[in-house]
């Protein structure tokens, strides 16, 4: 009864073993399966021999044959009979495994054993890219939380948080329900985040890693990047998201809600989702502590309008040709909310509706704040204080003697908005959300990250892409039960995908397909042939013949093995109708098989 390699060892150990040698003909859907896996390191040697090779050891060992594996020394120079020299092992001779991140995790099994091996594994490391820094990140936190869940290296259960999401949840019902988990110490404010983590949504079936990242993904947009809930703001159109300063005037339990921004994004990491939630560079080298990284960030990094149109054309002229007064201050109203607010208020949502009146109702911030003036944000509770209202509320950049920008003062004021935006008005959220992320990520992990990686490199790695390539797309897909590139139905599929790409109008299928195909909207970093699903493993976005399916029936997904069964439609008009009639229906969690027997948790 052992899960993996190093329980494998240490059961052998136990036995009475001297040395242990597995044969591991696990498949592909098995992730992790080298190295360590958090357990404590055998003390007997021990290694794996899997692929073909582990196949057929596994079979001469099924037969009773009796096997020899010996080690052979290394030589440099040639054999006696001229024969080449044994190849150096493993970072010569061809023989290191085309996965980097795979050879990294065989040698620091090893490297308690053979010391010499260390200057192998930073070589590796350098080499990484970083979708084999993802692995490799992966892979550290595995070992780190699993040996804090079983530190006698036992077989022992991983802790379980359960989440029921609702669909149905208007933006202010998605916040409290985290809230509600935060305050009850469930779900994404369970103690533990890193062991078995379900999510079944309301009147639904599904259960899976699928299902988590789709739910990941609704909580990242519908309770975090709301505009409305004041705790994530763009200043490149949505590209990338900050804290919002305005929450550390507006919102009681910004703290709580903060952390569990962090929360979500150890979340992510430990389950390598590809979150769509995209942070600025400069976020993340706050977060994860790039101090370096950080202190080269400037405001035209933050906001190149700002930047342009205020800081550097006050440098450059005189304050006279405003025609205004200009005070000493930044502003904290957002027209995202505002837009947002119109949209609810002639949505005919009840929900919105009740909420917007709720806001209506809420003190309104004065016109001019002050640093003093910052909440304690340590409310918690569910569903929450509802927040101050922000209104044109403005925050002074500098003491009560500097009220309006002058010639004399215009460099101070330059300085000092720039010194809010990058550091004054968003690290007190990001340190909320550092606590949340250590849940996942301790410092001694972040410590190794910050060696491997960049902020930009992090922040693509956290959430991807945000552009879908439609060549990459098709070129990684694979096909299954009979379909190949050349069938009908799988040109008529691409031609809808491409048509889709080609119209502003259908471009926002895209993304949907991909969600209803693989639970997440973006790209991981590396493109399409980094694709999750189950457990976290590689599997290529696959088109399969659905042959259970009639010519009636829409396309079904299994999003946890990222795969698309299309039906035999007679024609490429009716693929394409079916193709967007199934997103059409999937965005409202229509299920043609409502009432059916659904077999496997992965549709």
């Amino acid at each position: 009864h052992v899960q993996n390699w190093a329980q494998a060892v240490s059961a052998a150990e136990r036995a009475g073993a001297a040395v242990v040698v597995v044969y591991n003909n696990l498949d592909a859907l098995e992730p992790f399966r080298m190295g360590l896996f958090g357990e404590q390191m055998p003390s007997i040697p021990a290694f794996m021999v899997s692929g073909k090779e582990g196949e057929t050891l596994t079979a001469s060992a099924e037969l009773g044959c009796d096997i020899l594996i010996t080690r052979s020394v290394p030589d440099s120079s040639a054999g006696p009979n001229g024969e080449a020299p044994l190849p150096l092992w493993p970072l010569t001779g061809g023989r290191l495994p085309e996965d980097v991140a795979q050879a990294w995790s065989l040698l620091e099994a090893m490297s308690a054993h053979e010391s010499s091996v260390q200057a192998e594994l930073d070589e590796l490391l350098s080499r990484m890219s970083v979708p084999e820094k993802r692995v490799w990140l992966a892979r550290r936190l595995v070992r780190h939380h699993r040996s804090k869940q079983s530190p006698d290296g036992g077989v022992s259960d991983p802790p379980l948080a359960f989440v029921e999401g609702d669909r149905s949840l208007s933006s202010f019902g998605q916040i409290a329900s985290v809230r509600q988990q935060m305050c009850e110490e469930t779900g994404l404010g369970a103690e533990d985040l890193c062991g078995e983590f379900e999510v079944r949504f309301k009147d639904e079936h599904g259960v899976g890693s699928a299902v988590l990242r789709e739910w990941i993904d609704l909580v990242a947009r519908e309770a975090f990047l709301d505009p409305n809930q004041r705790l994530l703001k763009s200043y490149d159109r949505r590209q990338t998201f900050w804290p919002d300063p305005a929450a550390l005037f507006c919102n009681p339990q910004w703290q709580q809600d903060y952390e569990a921004v962090g929360r979500l994004l150890g979340l992510a990491l430990w389950q390598s989702c590809t979150l769509d939630l995209p942070l600025h560079p400069h976020v993340c080298a706050l977060l994860f502590g790039f101090r370096e990284a950080a202190a080269s960030t400037t405001l035209a990094d933050v906001d190149e309008d700002l930047d342009r149109l205020k800081a550097r054309w006050l440098l450059a002229n005189p304050v006279a040709d405003l025609g205004f007064d200009l005070p000493f201050a930044d502003s904290l109203a957002s027209d995202e909310a505002k837009e947002s607010q119109r949209s609810r208020g002639q949505s005919g949502d009840e929900n919105a509706e009740s909420n917007l009146a709720e806001d209506m109702e809420a003190p309104e911030l004065p016109a001019l704040l002050r640093r003093s003036d910052m909440l304690a944000g340590d409310s918690r509770g569910w569903p929450g204080r509802p927040l101050l209202r922000v209104g044109s509320a403005e925050v002074a950049l500098g003491d009560e003697s500097a009220t309006s920008v002058t010639d004399e003062n215009k460099a101070d004021f330059v300085k000092s908005l720039t010194e809010w935006r990058l550091y004054g008005g968003v690290e007190p959220q990001i340190a909320a959300m550092r606590k949340g992320l250590s849940t996942v990520a301790p410092p001694a992990v972040l410590q190794e990250l910050r060696s491997l990686l960049t902020p930009s490199e992090v922040a693509q790695l956290l959430s991807g892409l945000g552009e879908i390539d439609v060549e990459d797309w098709e070129q990684r897909s694979a096909y299954a039960q009979g379909l190949t590139r050349d069938c009908d139905v799988v040109k008529w599929f691409w031609r809808t995908v491409r048509s889709w790409a080609a119209s502003p109008e259908d471009s926002a299928r895209l993304p949907q397909m991909l969600q209803f195909v693989t639970g997440s909207a973006r790209v991981p970093v590396g493109g399409f042939g980094e694709l999750v699903g189950f457990n976290g493993a590689k599997h290529p976005f696959t088109l399969s013949r659905g042959a259970h399916l009639t010519p009636q029936s829409l396309p079904m997904a299994h999003a946890c093995v990222c795969t698309l069964d299309l039906p035999q439609y007679p024609d490429e008009a009716t693929a394409h109708a079916k193709l967007t009639q199934m997103l059409l229906l999937g965005r409202s969690h229509f299920d043609e098989g409502a009432g059916h027997a659904v077999h496997g948790d992965d549709d």
